[in-house]
């Protein structure tokens, strides 16, 4: 049997033999020998809760048939992220993606060769395939209409075949939004993180949505409690441009970074990808286009009791819940790059413009 690779410190302890040792514990026992590898770090400045390296490998032999590179997913190096992301659970959720759920969903994410997840010191790693043969577009300019529609479609085929079935393994076993206590702690960091964003960010707050950002805070509880009365699926959370990778080919599509996926709405992840990484102008073109065949994908699916009325305001109400997303992250991270200050203005201000857009005022909750 083979001996499991320790989880690597930092990036220094990514050596030919470590991976050498991580591709056979995985299950590639016959890989060739790797002679070398050349570390990248790619992602660096956009508020990746984690540290990824994409590794160049060299093999001994003039003939090899192992990949020419690979992807090495780490924990942060720094003691506040990791604290962030031992509260959200968010490393312990990839691993458990990447070895439960992945191979059985109908949306493709990169191959897993090897992970470990230590629960004492929250550190992980993940040794995955490199879907650079795939392309990539860039958050702040936007997806094309095409790229939109290509990334509903594929995220609708995956919620259409959890819907309402939640209740059985694997995904059972993963993190639910709709707990009283998930809901307390996202409006405790959600409130805490507010007035650093209103200090750095204020300039993009209208009066009205800077009201709106508040009373959404003191009532999140009642808000998450209503959403979490609708259905529930499977979602990846952070469903956003950065995260994902198109094909030459037509429809071909894989997302990446599953930290926070879980059971939620649907719609959650449809509101995040069209408010986060679509232009205002390109989301207003096709915004009812591509909810209406979001509502056929999962219908065909055989989810009969959704209407497509009732996707659409789930849509709007979720789009209520797209604050939550950039004001932790706005008030949390810290965006010393100036890619990553730019990306978050860009975030947040589609956001705040695509929530005013479809009234998501609407479900904030009443007050007693």
């Amino acid at each position: 049997m083979a001996t499991s690779p320790t989880i690597p410190e930092n990036p220094g302890a990514i050596t030919a033999s470590w991976l050498q040792q991580a591709f056979k514990s995985g299950g590639n026992p016959n890989l060739p020998a790797i002679q070398d590898v050349a570390l990248e770090e790619i992602g660096a400045g956009v508020g990746l809760v984690g540290r990824i390296f994409r590794c160049n490998l060299t093999y001994r032999g003039p003939e090899p048939h192992g990949p020419q590179s690979v992807i090495v997913k780490l924990s942060s190096p720094h003691r506040e992220t990791v604290e962030i992301a031992r509260t959200l659970r968010l490393y312990q959720r990839e691993y458990a993606f990447y070895t439960t759920l992945a191979p059985e969903i109908p949306l493709r994410s990169p191959q897993l060769f090897y992970g470990n997840f230590d629960d004492a010191s929250h550190r992980f790693v993940l040794l995955l395939e490199d879907l650079r043969s795939l392309t990539t577009a860039d958050q702040i300019e936007g997806a094309s209409a095409t790229q939109a529609r290509t990334a509903v479609r594929a995220v609708a085929e995956m919620h259409g075949r959890y819907w309402n079935r939640v209740d059985q393994p694997p995904v059972s076993g993963f993190h639910s939004s709709s707990t009283p206590e998930r809901h307390s702690l996202v409006q405790a960091v959600y409130q805490s993180s507010l007035p650093t964003v209103l200090e750095r960010f204020g300039y993009l707050f209208p009066d009205s949505l800077r009201r709106l950002a508040e009373e959404f805070g003191s009532s999140m509880v009642g808000y998450l409690t209503a959403v979490a009365a609708g259905p529930m699926t499977f979602t990846h959370g952070d469903f956003r441009l950065d995260n994902m990778f198109f094909g030459r080919g037509s429809g071909e599509f894989a997302a990446v970074d599953w930290q926070v996926s879980g059971i939620a709405s649907g719609l959650s992840d449809v509101a995040y990808f069209m408010s986060s990484s679509v232009s205002t102008a390109v989301r207003r073109q096709i915004e009812r286009d591509v909810l209406t065949e979001y509502h056929g994908i999962v219908h065909a699916s055989g989810v009969h009791d959704f209407t497509l009325e009732e996707c659409w305001r789930s849509y709007r109400q979720n789009m209520l819940g797209c604050f939550r997303t950039p004001i932790i992250a706005g008030g949390q991270l810290d965006f010393t790059s100036d890619r990553s200050r730019q990306l978050a203005d860009v975030f947040l201000q589609r956001t705040l413009t695509a929530i005013g857009d479809l009234n998501a005022k609407e479900f904030l909750p009443t007050r007693s």
